[in-house]
């Protein structure tokens, strides 16, 4: 046992080899936006509408009418 103990014992006085990172590629780029998205909300607070997609403002992305809400994401 004192032989086990003691080979352990050296074993652990050793320093340890640092561990090595792979090296990764680099990321892939990104294709570039055509444009930025919004949003925007509008409440009208006398107004109210069963929920419903409508055309959006800007003519181009998604809105929806939740009551007195108006949400519209462009894109």
């Amino acid at each position: 046992m004192n032989d086990l103990t003691a080979d352990l014992l050296v074993d652990l006085q050793r320093p340890a080899p640092l561990p090595s990172s792979p090296v990764l590629p680099p990321p892939p780029e990104l294709p570039a936006a055509a444009g930025t998205p919004a949003v925007a909300v509008t409440l009208t607070p006398l107004r109210w509408s069963r929920p419903a997609f409508v055309a959006p403002v800007s003519g181009h992305g998604v809105a929806v009418r939740l009551g007195p809400w108006q949400v519209e994401v462009a894109f």
